[in-house]
């Protein structure tokens, strides 16, 4: 018999979410609680490609209307918002 099971809504609109778009909107999330005093840090998993996410991090700061200044630190992308100032 099939049961029911009552969970968060959250929850179930990631279950049923595309792994793609389900990435770029945890991307997008990670971007939006930069502020000019903070940075974020992305630790590669096995299997993880740094030109991936990398491309992943910019899609999703464009998407925000945001710039990103991106550094790799060992297996970790580091990135922050990029100021009106910086020419990179």
């Amino acid at each position: 018999m099939a049961t029911f099971q009552r969970i968060p809504l959250e929850e179930a609109q990631k279950a049923v979410m595309a792994s793609r778009r389900l990435v770029q909107t945890e991307y997008r999330e990670y971007v939006r609680q930069l502020d000019p005093d903070t940075a974020g840090q992305i630790v590669l998993g096995e299997g993880d490609r740094a030109i991936s996410v990398r491309a992943q991090l910019k899609a999703a700061a464009k998407a925000e209307g945001k710039e990103l200044e991106i550094q790799r630190k060992d297996n970790a992308l580091v990135f922050w918002l990029r100021g009106d100032g910086d020419s990179r």
